[in-house]
């Protein structure tokens, strides 16, 4: 056979072969459309052992969705993103649903809707509404916005599911540096991170074990544990993990372990909200078993401080939320942890830092009133370095003349406190890997007298619970001599 005869039948082929699969595409599609019904039949979606059936469905714009279970406890179907749901805020019963109830949703908007389970947001699923003789659905929310929330958690969850975890945590530190505002959404997009490699860990256990888990203030482990209690309902299986964490990471990220522990006391308030039954006693009744859970657990006084910070912090993010019909108290948003025994007190009343940004918006001082407020005066001090660090990435970055100044405001009592939060929220904030520079930064500002900026290098060079211990070393060598003193190395 000639060389042209050859390329003439390698070319038919091709052909016959590009026809039959076009073919085979074009029937599938027919199939798929004579599948979806018709416009206004109804559609069940149930919740198992193993999550929603059907985990996805296509439906017409105006059908409605009927979320049933067949579990034992109240379930919460609600719209991305966790904790939120402010993608398709409409779509969310915004309570929990008991076990022998059905809650209906009527979808009036066209597009693709990601959903979970708010008391065990592990479980997700997805429902595609078509308008009309639509060919397709809407497009994603990231395709039409690419500088949003949402937008980046469909990028960053799209590389979970294609080259997992550590991929991921690459992905993230890039959108770190080229999205202004990312800085602003990395904890919270890190937390829910967490929640979807809960999968992974199914497959491959070490797969979620990793350094970078500490980046944007360690909310992977806080979503990872929230998902592994919520699932597996087993407080002692938790701590196992977390004493796991300890013997794998602890070289390389020091603090992995105890912000496992926090991850565990966001987990136990999941955990024993999804076995409510609507008690009459708000907040105390809520807190009182996850409590139980994290002392249950606790082999050591850091571990219990974690693990119930992790519980109040959920609190806080209800009172922000909305979440089971919690509100704050506007005259006094710490009365909870007012009235808290000691070994409590100080990780709810760091925790609730949140609430007062929410209450105060961006003004520090009036948020630092609530803890000046604080009838005992031993807690204020930790109180107001939590509440600086949550508000390094709204008022210090790029202004730390504008944070010093609102230290130097504050009774003064509370001023060394205040340096040392603001410090603290750039290490924890921090561009991934490096997040020591802009603490490092802050502590040069020129707005700093030399008493101030010894105490910011003072509380900033103690990272050894921060980097691994050479690292520490390196980063320890770029400190001005006279600070140095103040490097933590340890042995």
């Amino acid at each position: 056979m000639s060389n042209q005869t050859k390329r003439l039948s390698l070319f038919i082929l091709i052909v016959l072969v590009a026809s039959a699969v076009g073919f085979l595409l074009y029937k599938r599609a027919q199939l798929g459309a004579s599948l979806l019904p018709a416009a206004g039949s109804e559609h069940v979606v149930e919740l198992r052992e193993d999550g929603f059936h059907p985990e996805e469905l296509t439906i017409h714009k105006g059908d409605t969705v009927t979320f049933v279970t067949k579990n034992s406890n109240y379930f919460w179907p609600a719209s991305n993103l966790h904790p939120t749901h402010t993608i398709y805020p409409e779509f969310d019963p915004e309570e929990p649903i008991a076990p022998d109830e059905r809650w209906g949703f009527r979808f009036k908007k066209p597009g693709e809707w990601k959903y979970h389970d708010h008391l065990a947001p592990y479980f997700t699923g997805k429902i595609t509404v078509i308008d009309g003789s639509q060919a397709r659905a809407a497009q994603s929310k990231c395709k039409d916005d690419k500088n949003s929330f949402e937008c980046w958690q469909e990028i960053l969850l799209t590389t979970l599911d294609k080259k997992g975890v550590e991929a991921t945590f690459d992905r993230l530190a890039e959108l770190y540096v080229s999205e202004s505002y990312f800085p602003l959404a990395c904890h919270y997009l890190t937390h829910n991170i967490g929640i979807a490699a809960y999968k992974h860990y199914l497959k491959d256990k070490d797969s979620v074990l990793t350094p970078k888990a500490a980046y944007c203030a360690n909310g992977f482990y806080h979503g990872f544990m929230e998902a592994f209690l919520t699932v597996t309902k087993d407080p002692e299986k938790a701590k196992a993990f977390c004493i796991y964490v300890d013997s794998k990471l602890t070289k390389d990220a020091p603090d992995a372990a105890l912000q496992c522990y926090h991850g565990v006391g966001h987990g136990a308030i999941e955990t024993t909200l999804a076995r409510w039954t609507r008690p009459d006693g708000g907040e105390d009744e809520m807190v009182k078993p996850a409590l139980e859970i994290c002392e249950a657990i606790s082999d050591a006084p850091e571990e219990l401080y974690r693990c119930t910070s992790g519980v109040f912090n959920t609190i806080a993010n209800f009172y922000t939320s909305g979440g089971f019909g919690l509100t704050a108290n506007m005259e006094n948003p710490l009365w909870l942890c007012d009235k808290q025994p000691d070994e409590y007190k100080l990780s709810c009343y760091g925790n609730m830092n949140t609430v007062l940004r929410w209450i105060a918006g961006e003004d520090f001082q009036k948020a630092a009133r609530f803890i000046e407020q604080i009838p005992d005066r031993a807690y204020t001090a930790p109180a107001l370095r939590y509440l600086a660090n949550m508000y390094t990435l709204f008022l210090a970055r790029g202004n730390y003349t504008g944070a010093v100044e609102n230290c130097r405001a504050l009774d003064k009592s509370l001023h060394v406190s205040c340096i040392e939060g603001f410090a603290h929220g750039f290490l924890e904030q921090g561009v991934p890997g490096e997040e020591y520079i802009e603490a490092f930064a802050f502590c040069r500002a020129d707005a700093l007298s030399e008493e101030e900026r010894e105490i910011c290098f003072k509380y900033a060079l103690n990272l050894d619970g921060w980097y691994d211990k050479e690292k520490v070393k390196e980063i320890c060598k770029t400190v001005e001599e006279d600070y140095r003193q103040y490097c933590i190395i340890k042995k």
